[in-house]
Protein backbone atom coordinates (compact mmCIF):
# COMPACT_ATOMS: atom_id res chain seq x y z
CA UNK A 1 0.00 0.00 0.00
CA UNK A 2 1.36 3.66 -0.77
CA UNK A 3 -0.98 5.08 1.53
CA UNK A 4 -3.13 6.52 -1.01
CA UNK A 5 -7.02 6.21 -1.29
CA UNK A 6 -9.22 5.77 -4.42
CA UNK A 7 -12.51 6.71 -2.76
CA UNK A 8 -12.80 10.62 -2.73
CA UNK A 9 -14.78 13.71 -3.67
CA UNK A 10 -14.06 14.06 -7.20
CA UNK A 11 -13.55 18.17 -6.85
CA UNK A 12 -12.44 19.95 -4.13
CA UNK A 13 -11.67 24.06 -4.08
CA UNK A 14 -9.25 25.07 -1.18
CA UNK A 15 -9.11 28.55 -0.04
CA UNK A 16 -6.68 30.93 1.06
CA UNK A 17 -5.68 34.65 1.15
CA UNK A 18 -1.64 36.35 1.21
CA UNK A 19 -2.29 38.04 4.21
CA UNK A 20 0.59 36.79 6.57
CA UNK A 21 2.42 33.32 5.39
CA UNK A 22 0.20 30.96 7.53
CA UNK A 23 -2.81 30.70 5.41
CA UNK A 24 -1.52 29.98 2.41
CA UNK A 25 0.94 27.42 4.38
CA UNK A 26 -1.93 25.60 5.61
CA UNK A 27 -3.98 25.60 2.15
CA UNK A 28 -0.76 24.33 0.29
CA UNK A 29 -0.77 21.74 2.79
CA UNK A 30 -3.99 20.30 2.50
CA UNK A 31 -4.13 20.38 -1.19
CA UNK A 32 -1.00 18.28 -1.35
CA UNK A 33 -2.01 16.00 0.57
CA UNK A 34 -5.34 15.55 -0.67
CA UNK A 35 -4.05 14.92 -4.12
CA UNK A 36 -1.42 12.40 -2.60
CA UNK A 37 -4.46 10.46 -1.07
CA UNK A 38 -7.33 10.71 -3.60
CA UNK A 39 -5.32 10.49 -6.91
CA UNK A 40 -8.47 11.25 -9.21
CA UNK A 41 -9.23 14.38 -7.30
CA UNK A 42 -9.28 17.65 -8.92
CA UNK A 43 -8.37 20.37 -6.67
CA UNK A 44 -8.39 23.71 -7.35
CA UNK A 45 -6.34 26.28 -5.06
CA UNK A 46 -7.39 30.10 -5.10
CA UNK A 47 -4.69 31.65 -3.15
CA UNK A 48 -7.28 35.43 -2.95
CA UNK A 49 -10.45 36.53 -2.02
CA UNK A 50 -12.16 36.27 -5.17
CA UNK A 51 -13.82 39.04 -7.67
CA UNK A 52 -11.63 41.45 -7.38
CA UNK A 53 -9.61 40.09 -5.15
CA UNK A 54 -5.98 41.72 -6.29
CA UNK A 55 -6.90 45.07 -5.13
CA UNK A 56 -8.25 43.65 -1.84
CA UNK A 57 -5.91 41.48 -1.21
CA UNK A 58 -2.59 43.89 -1.31
CA UNK A 59 -4.76 46.33 0.73
CA UNK A 60 -5.53 43.26 3.90
CA UNK A 61 -1.69 42.24 3.24
CA UNK A 62 -0.45 45.48 3.37
CA UNK A 63 -2.87 46.79 6.10
CA UNK A 64 -1.59 43.35 8.37
CA UNK A 65 1.53 44.30 7.99
CA UNK A 66 1.79 48.06 8.92
CA UNK A 67 -0.16 47.49 11.59
CA UNK A 68 1.99 44.62 13.24
CA UNK A 69 4.64 46.71 12.39
CA UNK A 70 4.01 50.16 13.61
CA UNK A 71 0.72 49.45 15.92
CA UNK A 72 0.12 46.24 17.44
CA UNK A 73 -1.28 47.33 20.38
CA UNK A 74 -4.24 48.64 17.97
CA UNK A 75 -4.89 44.81 16.38
CA UNK A 76 -5.25 43.28 19.35
CA UNK A 77 -8.15 46.29 20.90
CA UNK A 78 -9.40 45.33 17.85
CA UNK A 79 -9.42 41.48 18.79
CA UNK A 80 -10.28 42.48 22.75
CA UNK A 81 -13.01 44.34 21.58
CA UNK A 82 -14.47 42.23 19.23
CA UNK A 83 -15.05 38.96 21.89
CA UNK A 84 -16.10 41.72 24.25
CA UNK A 85 -19.04 42.86 22.49
CA UNK A 86 -20.36 39.94 20.17
CA UNK A 87 -22.79 41.87 18.94
CA UNK A 88 -20.36 44.40 17.46
CA UNK A 89 -18.72 41.60 15.97
CA UNK A 90 -21.85 39.98 14.42
CA UNK A 91 -22.45 43.24 12.80
CA UNK A 92 -18.78 43.31 11.19
CA UNK A 93 -18.95 39.70 10.27
CA UNK A 94 -21.97 40.14 8.57
CA UNK A 95 -21.01 43.01 6.08
CA UNK A 96 -17.82 41.20 5.60
CA UNK A 97 -19.57 37.80 4.50
CA UNK A 98 -21.85 39.53 2.14
CA UNK A 99 -19.05 41.50 0.85
CA UNK A 100 -16.66 37.85 0.18
CA UNK A 101 -19.80 36.00 -0.56
CA UNK A 102 -20.67 37.97 -3.69
CA UNK A 103 -16.64 37.76 -4.49
CA UNK A 104 -16.48 34.15 -4.73
CA UNK A 105 -19.92 33.51 -5.78
CA UNK A 106 -18.48 33.04 -9.59
CA UNK A 107 -15.45 30.89 -8.33
CA UNK A 108 -17.93 28.66 -6.63
CA UNK A 109 -20.07 28.51 -9.15
CA UNK A 110 -17.57 27.53 -12.11
CA UNK A 111 -16.03 24.94 -9.83
CA UNK A 112 -18.77 23.12 -8.52
CA UNK A 113 -16.90 21.27 -6.00
CA UNK A 114 -18.32 18.62 -3.88
CA UNK A 115 -15.72 19.92 -0.65
CA UNK A 116 -14.82 23.40 -0.26
CA UNK A 117 -11.96 24.12 2.41
CA UNK A 118 -11.10 27.53 3.66
CA UNK A 119 -8.15 28.61 5.61
CA UNK A 120 -8.85 32.20 6.24
CA UNK A 121 -11.69 33.72 8.15
CA UNK A 122 -13.03 36.42 6.02
CA UNK A 123 -13.20 33.64 3.07
CA UNK A 124 -15.01 31.21 5.27
CA UNK A 125 -17.37 33.81 6.55
CA UNK A 126 -18.10 34.09 2.39
CA UNK A 127 -18.87 30.54 2.15
CA UNK A 128 -21.10 30.80 4.97
CA UNK A 129 -22.89 33.58 3.61
CA UNK A 130 -23.41 31.49 -0.07
CA UNK A 131 -24.79 28.66 1.87
CA UNK A 132 -27.01 30.41 3.56
CA UNK A 133 -28.60 31.27 0.11
CA UNK A 134 -28.42 27.81 -1.45
CA UNK A 135 -25.49 28.83 -3.32
CA UNK A 136 -22.91 26.46 -1.87
CA UNK A 137 -23.17 23.00 -3.38
CA UNK A 138 -20.66 20.20 -1.22
CA UNK A 139 -19.10 20.43 2.10
CA UNK A 140 -17.51 22.92 3.39
CA UNK A 141 -14.90 22.82 6.10
CA UNK A 142 -12.94 26.20 8.40
CA UNK A 143 -9.42 24.90 9.26
CA UNK A 144 -8.35 27.63 11.99
CA UNK A 145 -4.39 28.14 12.02
CA UNK A 146 -4.18 29.72 14.94
CA UNK A 147 -4.76 28.46 18.77
CA UNK A 148 -7.18 31.23 19.90
CA UNK A 149 -10.09 31.25 17.85
CA UNK A 150 -10.61 35.05 16.54
CA UNK A 151 -14.69 35.65 16.04
CA UNK A 152 -13.83 35.74 12.49
CA UNK A 153 -12.89 31.80 12.15
CA UNK A 154 -16.16 30.31 13.25
CA UNK A 155 -19.21 30.31 10.97
CA UNK A 156 -22.63 28.24 12.15
CA UNK A 157 -23.36 28.05 8.31
CA UNK A 158 -19.85 25.85 7.43
CA UNK A 159 -20.38 22.56 7.68
CA UNK A 160 -17.78 22.40 9.91
CA UNK A 161 -14.56 23.99 11.63
CA UNK A 162 -11.23 22.17 12.64
CA UNK A 163 -9.38 23.90 15.77
CA UNK A 164 -5.72 22.60 16.94
CA UNK A 165 -6.44 22.07 20.58
CA UNK A 166 -9.65 21.27 23.16
CA UNK A 167 -9.55 24.62 24.36
CA UNK A 168 -9.66 26.04 20.81
CA UNK A 169 -12.51 24.04 20.17
CA UNK A 170 -14.53 24.93 23.62
CA UNK A 171 -13.72 28.62 22.56
CA UNK A 172 -15.11 28.43 18.82
CA UNK A 173 -18.19 26.65 20.69
CA UNK A 174 -18.58 29.43 22.83
CA UNK A 175 -18.60 31.93 20.02
CA UNK A 176 -21.21 30.05 18.21
CA UNK A 177 -22.78 27.20 19.58
CA UNK A 178 -24.42 25.61 16.57
CA UNK A 179 -21.24 24.97 14.89
CA UNK A 180 -19.56 22.28 14.58
CA UNK A 181 -16.65 22.15 15.83
CA UNK A 182 -14.07 19.14 15.76
CA UNK A 183 -10.55 19.17 16.67
CA UNK A 184 -7.84 18.04 14.17
CA UNK A 185 -4.01 17.52 12.96
CA UNK A 186 -2.25 20.63 12.29
CA UNK A 187 -2.34 21.13 8.26
CA UNK A 188 1.40 21.93 8.52
CA UNK A 189 4.63 20.87 6.10
CA UNK A 190 5.06 17.29 6.60
CA UNK A 191 8.45 17.90 7.37
CA UNK A 192 7.85 19.47 10.52
CA UNK A 193 7.86 16.19 12.17
CA UNK A 194 10.13 15.21 15.20
CA UNK A 195 13.48 14.16 13.85
CA UNK A 196 17.30 13.39 14.47
CA UNK A 197 18.11 16.39 16.47
CA UNK A 198 21.74 15.90 16.49
CA UNK A 199 21.64 15.20 12.44
CA UNK A 200 19.95 18.58 11.93
CA UNK A 201 22.28 20.64 13.96
CA UNK A 202 25.59 19.10 12.10
CA UNK A 203 23.66 20.27 8.62
CA UNK A 204 22.81 23.74 9.72
CA UNK A 205 25.67 24.24 11.80
CA UNK A 206 24.30 24.58 15.42
CA UNK A 207 26.17 24.08 17.94
CA UNK A 208 26.05 20.11 19.96
CA UNK A 209 26.85 21.86 23.42
CA UNK A 210 24.50 25.19 23.63
CA UNK A 211 20.74 24.80 24.57
CA UNK A 212 19.71 26.16 20.72
CA UNK A 213 16.97 28.73 20.73
CA UNK A 214 15.21 29.26 17.42
CA UNK A 215 14.10 32.96 17.45
CA UNK A 216 11.23 33.90 14.77
CA UNK A 217 8.63 36.88 14.42
CA UNK A 218 7.21 35.28 11.62
CA UNK A 219 7.54 35.95 7.70
CA UNK A 220 7.45 39.76 8.94
CA UNK A 221 9.96 39.65 11.68
CA UNK A 222 7.61 41.75 13.71
CA UNK A 223 7.81 41.76 17.58
CA UNK A 224 10.35 43.55 18.56
CA UNK A 225 13.11 40.96 17.86
CA UNK A 226 16.33 43.19 18.27
CA UNK A 227 15.34 43.13 22.29
CA UNK A 228 14.22 39.56 22.44
CA UNK A 229 17.60 38.28 20.74
CA UNK A 230 19.20 40.89 23.15
CA UNK A 231 17.68 38.72 25.82
CA UNK A 232 18.14 35.61 24.53
CA UNK A 233 21.62 36.04 24.66
CA UNK A 234 22.14 37.63 28.24
CA UNK A 235 21.15 34.55 29.25
CA UNK A 236 24.81 33.14 28.42
CA UNK A 237 27.63 31.55 26.65
CA UNK A 238 25.77 28.54 26.91
CA UNK A 239 22.85 29.68 24.64
CA UNK A 240 22.98 29.62 20.93
CA UNK A 241 20.47 31.88 19.10
CA UNK A 242 19.02 31.19 15.65
CA UNK A 243 16.95 33.61 14.41
CA UNK A 244 14.73 34.07 11.43
CA UNK A 245 14.47 37.58 10.02
CA UNK A 246 12.31 36.26 7.13
CA UNK A 247 11.55 38.74 4.79
CA UNK A 248 12.58 41.95 7.47
CA UNK A 249 16.35 42.69 6.09
CA UNK A 250 16.61 45.87 8.09
CA UNK A 251 16.37 43.39 10.98
CA UNK A 252 18.69 41.05 9.47
CA UNK A 253 21.24 43.50 8.86
CA UNK A 254 21.17 45.06 12.59
CA UNK A 255 21.61 41.92 14.14
CA UNK A 256 24.66 41.30 11.81
CA UNK A 257 25.92 44.62 12.46
CA UNK A 258 26.22 43.24 15.91
CA UNK A 259 29.33 41.28 15.49
CA UNK A 260 28.74 37.86 17.35
CA UNK A 261 29.82 35.09 16.75
CA UNK A 262 28.27 32.20 15.13
CA UNK A 263 28.69 29.94 18.62
CA UNK A 264 26.28 32.47 20.09
CA UNK A 265 24.27 33.71 16.66
CA UNK A 266 23.18 32.62 13.61
CA UNK A 267 21.24 35.16 11.54
CA UNK A 268 19.04 33.94 9.13
CA UNK A 269 17.13 36.01 6.15
CA UNK A 270 13.97 34.13 4.14
CA UNK A 271 14.91 30.40 4.23
CA UNK A 272 13.51 27.34 3.02
CA UNK A 273 15.23 25.66 5.70
CA UNK A 274 12.77 26.20 8.44
CA UNK A 275 11.66 22.72 8.86
CA UNK A 276 15.69 21.70 9.89
CA UNK A 277 16.25 24.36 11.74
CA UNK A 278 12.94 24.01 13.70
CA UNK A 279 14.30 19.95 14.63
CA UNK A 280 18.08 20.97 15.24
CA UNK A 281 16.71 23.62 18.15
CA UNK A 282 15.65 22.80 21.65
CA UNK A 283 13.09 25.15 22.00
CA UNK A 284 11.26 27.76 19.56
CA UNK A 285 10.80 31.49 20.58
CA UNK A 286 8.37 33.26 19.01
CA UNK A 287 7.22 36.55 18.84
CA UNK A 288 4.40 36.07 16.59
CA UNK A 289 2.93 32.79 17.17
CA UNK A 290 0.74 31.36 14.67
CA UNK A 291 1.79 28.92 12.06
CA UNK A 292 5.18 28.57 13.35
CA UNK A 293 4.50 27.63 17.10
CA UNK A 294 2.43 25.07 15.18
CA UNK A 295 4.66 24.10 13.38
CA UNK A 296 7.49 23.58 16.26
CA UNK A 297 5.11 21.66 18.33
CA UNK A 298 4.41 19.63 15.33
CA UNK A 299 8.06 18.64 15.38
CA UNK A 300 8.02 18.25 19.02
CA UNK A 301 9.70 21.40 20.03
CA UNK A 302 8.56 23.27 23.02
CA UNK A 303 7.48 26.75 22.69
CA UNK A 304 8.54 30.02 23.83
CA UNK A 305 6.01 33.13 23.31
CA UNK A 306 7.92 35.94 24.00
CA UNK A 307 5.94 39.66 24.74
CA UNK A 308 3.22 38.09 22.77
CA UNK A 309 1.09 41.07 20.73
CA UNK A 310 -1.54 41.81 23.02
CA UNK A 311 -5.05 40.46 22.23
CA UNK A 312 -5.11 37.47 19.89
CA UNK A 313 -1.23 36.50 19.87
CA UNK A 314 -1.58 36.99 24.23
CA UNK A 315 -4.55 34.49 23.85
CA UNK A 316 -3.14 32.11 21.76
CA UNK A 317 0.34 32.06 23.70
CA UNK A 318 -1.84 31.51 27.25
CA UNK A 319 -3.86 28.88 25.63
CA UNK A 320 -0.97 26.99 24.75
CA UNK A 321 0.66 27.32 27.85
CA UNK A 322 -1.91 26.23 29.62
CA UNK A 323 -1.94 23.09 27.18
CA UNK A 324 1.21 22.90 28.83
CA UNK A 325 2.96 23.33 25.40
CA UNK A 326 4.38 26.46 25.75
CA UNK A 327 5.95 29.14 27.94
CA UNK A 328 4.49 32.66 27.95
CA UNK A 329 7.54 35.13 28.46
CA UNK A 330 5.51 38.60 28.73
CA UNK A 331 8.88 40.90 29.42
CA UNK A 332 12.50 40.62 28.07
CA UNK A 333 13.79 39.99 31.04
CA UNK A 334 11.63 37.10 31.32
CA UNK A 335 12.71 35.94 28.64
CA UNK A 336 16.42 35.69 29.73
CA UNK A 337 15.00 34.11 33.09
CA UNK A 338 13.35 31.59 31.34
CA UNK A 339 15.95 30.61 28.78
CA UNK A 340 18.51 30.44 31.63
CA UNK A 341 16.09 28.12 33.43
CA UNK A 342 15.93 25.61 30.75
CA UNK A 343 19.23 25.75 30.28
CA UNK A 344 20.22 24.66 33.86
CA UNK A 345 16.93 22.16 34.06
CA UNK A 346 16.80 19.80 31.44
CA UNK A 347 14.05 18.39 33.26
CA UNK A 348 11.54 20.61 32.47
CA UNK A 349 12.71 21.39 29.10
CA UNK A 350 12.43 17.46 28.56
CA UNK A 351 8.92 17.65 30.15
CA UNK A 352 7.37 20.44 27.65
CA UNK A 353 8.96 18.30 24.58
CA UNK A 354 7.03 15.81 25.80
CA UNK A 355 3.65 17.00 25.20
CA UNK A 356 5.05 18.54 22.12
CA UNK A 357 5.42 15.14 20.51
CA UNK A 358 2.08 14.16 21.64
CA UNK A 359 0.45 17.65 19.98
CA UNK A 360 2.61 15.63 17.26
CA UNK A 361 1.42 11.97 16.95
CA UNK A 362 -2.38 12.99 15.36
CA UNK A 363 -2.08 12.73 11.61
CA UNK A 364 -3.67 14.97 9.45
CA UNK A 365 -4.49 11.99 6.28
CA UNK A 366 -7.01 10.07 8.91
CA UNK A 367 -8.82 13.39 9.61
CA UNK A 368 -8.75 14.09 5.44
CA UNK A 369 -9.64 10.15 5.20
CA UNK A 370 -12.80 10.93 8.30
CA UNK A 371 -13.59 14.28 6.09
CA UNK A 372 -13.87 12.15 2.77
CA UNK A 373 -16.74 9.83 4.39
CA UNK A 374 -18.44 12.94 5.65
CA UNK A 375 -18.33 14.94 2.17
CA UNK A 376 -20.59 13.70 -1.45
CA UNK A 377 -18.88 12.39 -3.82
CA UNK A 378 -19.66 13.98 -7.36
Amino acid sequence: MDGRDAAGPARVLVLSAPVGEGHVAAARVLAARMRALWPAVQVHEVEGTGRGGPRRDRLLRASYAATMRVAPRLYGLGYDLLVAFPRVAAFFKGVAAARLGRALAPLVAADRPDLVVSTYPLTSGGLAWLRRRGRLPGRTVAVVTDVAVHPFWVWPDVDETWTLLPASRDQARAIAPAADVRVAAAAVDPRFRPGDRAAARAATGAREDALVVLVTGGSLGFGGLDTVVAAVLAAGTGVQAVVLAGRNERLRERLLARGLPPERLVVHGWTDRVPELVTAADVVLTTAGGMIATEALAAGRPVLFATPIPGHGRAGAEMTAEAGLALVCPRPWDVTATVRRLRDTPGELERLAARAEEFARPDLDDALRALAARAPRG
